[in-house]
């Protein structure tokens, strides 16, 4: 059997921080203007989608959270931590877009479409899945 674990896609979690510091900077720019309600919002949306992201990339790069794609089918987490599997006789093609520079894995099945942001294909590993079928 053999397995692949899908990279961490380091621009998602980027694109994800600059975002928030955006967010941070709009808070700070609020309570200068006198808007205090609207940034204490904004400030606690921006605070949670930081922690958040942080725990995500800690735990993506630790191993705990992750894909791994082999001949029986795939495995990965949801967004609530549940780990899923997805038996190979499900996916009928697996797809990768590209879109504002960041790159989305898609998991067709007959049911369904995952899409995963936060992990990516290597060309090496494009090779391998080519040879198991999942890429055309």
């Amino acid at each position: 059997m053999k397995e692949l674990r899908l990279q961490v896609n380091t621009l998602f979690y980027c694109v994800l921080a600059t975002l928030s510091v955006v967010l941070l900077s709009l808070a700070k720019l609020f309570f200068d203007l006198q808007l205090s309600q609207i940034a204490a919002v904004q400030f606690f949306i921006a605070m949670v989608a930081t922690l958040a992201v942080s725990v995500h990339f800690i735990l993506a790069l630790s191993g705990q959270k992750c894909v791994t794609i082999c001949n029986q089918g795939l495995s990965h987490f949801n967004i609530f931590g549940r780990r899923k599997f997805i038996p190979s006789e499900e996916i009928t093609r697996l797809t990768t877009k590209s879109f504002l520079g960041l790159k989305a894995i898609q998991i067709h099945t007959e049911e369904k479409r995952i899409t995963l942001l936060a992990f990516k294909i290597s060309k090496k590993q494009k090779k391998t899945l080519q040879q198991l079928g999942y890429l055309a």
